[in-house]
């Protein structure tokens, strides 16, 4: 069965050359995906049931970008003595390794190629190493040690989170928890760069709640072996469970662990093994995406980004991360650590659209000093939202606990607490959930390029998504505490906020974009003027918010 879903994935091919031959890797930017033996008809061809699901369970439909790439394409860039090392349904691009410059001018040539550009040179030779699985499917065992706690409904001191208790309780995860969400249910993938001995942390992790594991890199090696600890510390704040000492924010969720770094090259080829990863996590049914990684500049100069491809479209990397919320998955992205360099904004692919962008924050819930930030290209502001990411307690391979820094630490911290409240809210659709988590945060209602949104608070998020009605209207009012809307009449009526000074009222369709903000004069407003469809309505002052979703019928 996994053989047939994953068919079109022979694309990872690790034949190298000989040692010291010298190549050159191309992206190869396609017109289109030719004629492909699939059919969106028949979809179990190329996903598995648990990603056709999520789809159709949160509305949205198997579509043309799902479809792999026509294999005529591969075996014509073959022929001509190309290796092809990766590919992207859904940027149209495949990339190969060349050790000739005339196949260049060859490929170049073929009807089916729009463009090529360079995202690497070197040695293939010298990261070679046969003996790695396409994909370890770890065994599911109990792997937990004898003082770890399986959560249930009942409330876990705050004393069982140890280190980590700041980290989880910046963004009011705490009561999720204590009602027995952790993540329960979720799976999530970490694409990351190495996860170093995480097999010998069983007093950390349960390891059955690891599903598989995958290295898309050309630094062949288990991820488990190759000397890289980042995606270790960043993994242990969410699964981590060891109570009294460190307990992440999500160790009830499953996770897959894809290594798409090389470790101690920087090219742009980084960009799309990462993307690759992203689609393979698609086609697996992961929920939620968390990735540590950016991308801005390279070890030659020349492949070097601009701020002007900070559009969330121009780099492929970016425009496949803004396509994950429509797939039904939650992508959770670092904003960086370049707040303090001349760069200063988010990286690739942190521009991305319909993400959500972490920032980072110390114990005191003010900015930490390198936390990337600012307008981009677009003129949007990243990050979106803010999480701890200074004096971040994560778990080493030595198995020893360390104070960390980074938004790499932010970002998972918040897909952990993400994952529990899908857990609670399982009604929600990808796009829904990131828009509450943005309208639970302490800035929603004056976002900054500093904050964007600033700090989520989950329990709040967790209060007002179950105040949203997700039916049609029984009745022609719906009415929330706050304020409701005569459907006869198309006119919002506010309730609690009559005494208050100028609440601000802010709409956003389903995908993000706000279609108006404006302060209200009046205790009424008519909504007339909105195009039929489905809108999430935000009223509230700098002391409180409320939010509701809005059907223009």
């Amino acid at each position: 069965m996994r053989c047939n879903i994953f068919i079109y994935l022979f694309i990872i091919l690790f034949s190298f050359p000989v040692v010291g031959q010298k190549s050159e890797m191309f992206r190869v930017i396609l017109k289109d995906k030719g004629n492909t033996p699939f059919s969106i008809d028949k979809p179990h061809e190329f996903l598995s049931e648990k990603a056709i699901q999520r789809r159709t369970s949160q509305g949205f439909a198997v579509d043309d970008s799902d479809l792999p790439i026509d294999p005529e394409y591969f075996t014509q860039l073959e022929n001509l003595g190309a290796q092809v090392r990766t590919c992207s349904k859904w940027t149209k691009t495949i990339v190969v390794n060349i050790n000739n410059p005339d196949i260049k001018y060859s490929i170049e040539q073929l009807p089916f190629v729009e463009s090529m550009t360079k995202v690497w040179e070197g040695d293939l030779s010298l990261w070679q190493n046969e003996n790695v699985p396409e994909i370890d499917f770890l065994e599911k065992k109990d792997s937990l040690s004898d003082n770890s706690i399986v959560f249930d409904n009942s409330p876990v001191s705050v004393d069982d989170y140890g280190f980590a208790l700041t980290q989880i309780r910046l963004n009011n995860g705490l009561p999720l928890h204590d009602l027995g969400y952790t993540g329960k249910g979720k799976t999530i993938a970490v694409i990351d760069g190495g996860f170093e001995n995480v097999d010998g942390l069983s007093d950390y992790f349960d390891l059955s709640h690891i599903l598989g594991v995958k290295n898309f890199s050309h630094n062949q090696g288990h991820p488990f072996r190759l000397n890289e600890i980042h995606g270790t510390t960043v993994l242990s704040c969410m699964l981590a469970n060891n109570p009294g000492v460190l307990i992440g924010t999500a160790p009830d969720a499953h996770y897959y662990l894809f290594n798409t770094e090389v470790g101690k090259e920087e090219y742009p080829i980084e960009e799309d093994y990462w993307v690759a990863a992203l689609e393979y996590a698609d086609s697996l049914g992961v929920d939620i995406v968390t990735t540590s990684l950016g991308y801005s500049s390279f070890d030659d100069p020349n492949m070097n980004h601009s701020w002007d491809v900070l559009d969330g479209y121009t780099v492929p990397a970016s425009r496949a991360a803004s396509m994950a919320a429509a797939k039904g998955i939650v992508l959770f992205i670092s904003s960086g650590n370049l707040g303090n360099t001349q760069w200063t904004k988010t990286t690739v692919p942190g521009d991305a659209k319909n993400i959500l962008t972490v920032g980072a924050v110390g114990r005191d819930s003010l900015r930490a000093s390198f936390s990337s930030w600012g307008n981009i290209a677009d003129g949007r502001i990243k990050p979106d939202v803010m999480a701890m990411g200074q004096g971040v307690a994560a778990v080493v391979p030595s198995a020893k606990i360390i104070s960390t820094s980074g938004t790499s630490f932010s970002t998972p911290l918040l897909a952990g607490m993400s994952a529990c409240l899908w857990e609670a809210l399982p009604h929600l659709n990808s796009l829904e959930l990131m828009n509450l988590i943005k309208a639970s945060s302490n800035k929603f209602h004056l976002p900054d390029k500093y904050f964007g949104y600033g700090l989520p608070d989950m329990y709040k998020a967790y209060q007002m998504g179950q105040a949203m009605d997700i039916y049609y209207p029984d009745s022609p009012v719906q009415q929330t505490e706050a304020f409701y809307v005569d459907y006869l009449t198309n006119i919002l009526y506010m309730e609690d906020f009559r005494d208050k000074a100028k609440p601000r009222l802010m709409i956003y369709t389903l995908d993000g974009l706000k279609v108006f903000d404006e302060q209200m004069k009046t205790d009424s407003y008519d909504l007339s003027f909105l195009q039929k469809g489905m809108y999430i309505l935000s009223l509230g002052t700098a002391e409180d918010s409320y939010i509701q979703r809005y059907i223009r019928k």
